[in-house]
């Protein structure tokens, strides 16, 4: 498949992708942009200014136009986990009026395993935890004292055995941590980041083909 990049930009997603199938991955309520290297980021603006849910940038070369749109910004490298207990439940937090997963950046003496892992148990009060394999990365852009800054958090499945009294960091303004099976985050998909919805959509594929393969096993559960 040709390749793409998707940032989320002032929390909605754009998308860098060859003018071969950019137009196929318009969503409703978003724009098709034809990419002008530098000036793409303006192009986001304008378009999200419209009103655009979303942006595809049909690109000529992708690698390029990301490459001049990532230049504008100065790049964090964050790190995180979904941690799942024995149930399948998954580990939430709330923090800043908003639910969240546990994440935050990476130390520039750490890995980015090692900086999830941390991270996780810093957040939640947690330790033991099991890192099993690399989920997905999202990214996203924000302002830092006015400063253009793009993270990219690179998620990780974690599991843990769950027989543990939760902590929440409150310094960093978290109020609840809490697991919560897949069928019980309605109010958290009300009220989240959408690059968190994208890490579920991740986590429900990865739990179906972890069953998938528990079944070729041994009949399923």
């Amino acid at each position: 498949m040709p390749q793409k990049y998707k940032v989320y930009f002032a929390h909605r997603p754009v998308i860098f992708a060859h003018h071969s199938i950019a137009e196929t991955l318009v969503d409703k309520g978003g724009e098709l942009v034809m990419s002008k290297g530098k000036m793409d980021t303006m192009l986001i603006e304008t378009a999200l200014h419209r009103g655009a849910k979303s942006v595809v940038l049909s690109c000529d070369d992708v690698a390029a136009s990301w490459t001049y749109f990532s230049a504008q910004f100065e790049f964090v490298q964050a790190a995180g986990g979904v941690v799942l207990n024995p149930n399948n439940q998954i580990l939430f937090i709330y923090r800043l009026e908003k639910w969240d997963l546990p994440k935050g950046k990476v130390e520039d003496n750490e890995s980015v395993q090692e900086g999830a892992l941390r991270e996780v148990e810093e957040e939640c009060g947690i330790h033991g935890l099991h890192l099993q394999q690399h989920l997905c990365t999202t990214w996203h852009t924000y302002l830092q004292n006015g400063h253009p800054m793009l993270k990219a958090t690179t998620w990780y499945v974690m599991r843990h055995d769950g027989n543990v009294t939760l902590t929440p960091q409150t310094i960093e303004g978290i109020t609840e941590v809490t697991w919560l099976g897949l069928h019980e985050t309605q109010e958290v998909r009300k009220n989240t980041y959408p690059s968190v919805i994208e890490v579920l959509r991740h986590t429900t594929d990865y739990l179906g083909g972890q069953r998938d393969n528990h079944s070729d096993i041994d009949g399923g559960f």
